[in-house]
């Protein structure tokens, strides 16, 4: 849910100090032991959820160690490498399941991500636990089962609290993300904007210009790849640039049903405000230049190249 490496690293960060103070607090401030409420369990599911795979990984790998060092929980043998393969499963799996599969597009998709991961995460725990039982030969540590039987209050935590979470999380960027569109199109009608970039719910980037100037300058600086667009006027010459830039999903004040249709055909979330059978020139008596240009186009990075040559030419026009 989270796309820069930026916001991935430093919520990454938190949930690992999250995961070092909160079994402490929950062992020393009530006495409850770890292995009834599972609290380390808590942050590596949520960085799994919200940053991905790789960084719930990571979370999974280094929180059993950082808190074994730090605080002497868990025991540095056996539990240490027992739980560091069950968090690193729990890391990894829940953010595959949700991030690389059709469940974050469900609603309550989160659940079953989560399941899975526990489900692997425990098999991981009773895998190790037998590899180190044939190595030393007895353990003082939970078999998965009673492991499983002593930890269903945390189990039952986890499900009530992480879901909860993530899905708070989730409504918070789609409301934040139509107040940014709300705001990039008051910008457009008050004409100090003509393209509006949103990333993460938030704008991002304004460009003024004319015609297709705006968003070909934001292809140019690489600004549009992941990005939602609004733009005022979305023709196809704008559509072209859009795809080819990467643009995940574009607004556009007017579109042209061409612009429409290549946008939709190309993978392209599009709405508009209103669309129009074409994008007509600024006289008002035919079609834009541009889009004439790439009327019967079909391949974006040689429609850009015209529309440059198209646009050197208008430009020297009017010189």
């Amino acid at each position: 849910m989270l796309k820069t490496k930026t916001q991935r690293l430093t919520l990454t960060g938190m949930l690992m100090a999250v995961g070092i103070l909160l079994p402490f607090a929950t062992s020393h401030g009530f006495g409850l032991a770890g292995t009834i409420l599972l609290p380390m369990h808590i942050p590596v599911f949520l960085c799994g959820l919200l940053c991905g795979p790789l960084y719930g990984a990571v979370c999974g790998l280094l929180l059993p160690a950082l808190n074994c060092v730090l605080t002497g929980m868990p025991a540095f043998y056996p539990m240490l490498p027992i739980m560091t393969a069950e968090l690193l499963v729990y890391g990894a799996v829940s953010g595959f399941a949700y991030h690389k599969t059709p469940l974050s597009k469900i609603k309550f998709g989160v659940y079953p991500a989560m399941l899975i991961a526990m489900v692997c995460g425990r098999v991981a725990y009773g895998l190790t636990f037998q590899l180190l039982l044939i190595i030393s030969g007895q353990l003082k540590a939970l078999t998965v089962w009673a492991a499983i039987a002593t930890g269903l209050p945390g189990i039952v935590v986890q499900l009530l609290l992480v879901p909860a979470i993530v899905l708070a999380i989730r409504r918070y960027q789609r409301v934040g993300g139509r107040a940014a569109v709300q705001s990039a199109i008051h910008l457009i009608e008050q004409n100090t904007a003509a393209c509006v970039v949103i990333r993460e719910g938030v704008i991002e980037r304004t460009e003024m210009g004319r015609g297709i100037g705006p968003v070909l300058k934001l292809y140019d600086e690489g600004t549009l790849k992941g990005a939602f667009v609004v733009d005022k006027i979305i023709g196809k010459a704008a559509a072209m640039i859009m795809t080819e830039g990467g643009v995940k999903r574009c607004y556009g004040l007017t579109m042209s049903r061409a612009a429409y249709d290549w946008l939709i055909a190309h993978g392209v979330k599009a709405d508009y405000r209103a669309c129009v059978d074409v994008i007509i020139n600024r006289a008002g008596d035919g079609m834009c230049p541009m889009e004439e240009t790439v009327l019967n186009m079909n391949d974006a990075k040689e429609g850009i190249e015209a529309l440059r040559r198209k646009r050197a030419e208008l430009m020297a026009s009017q010189k």
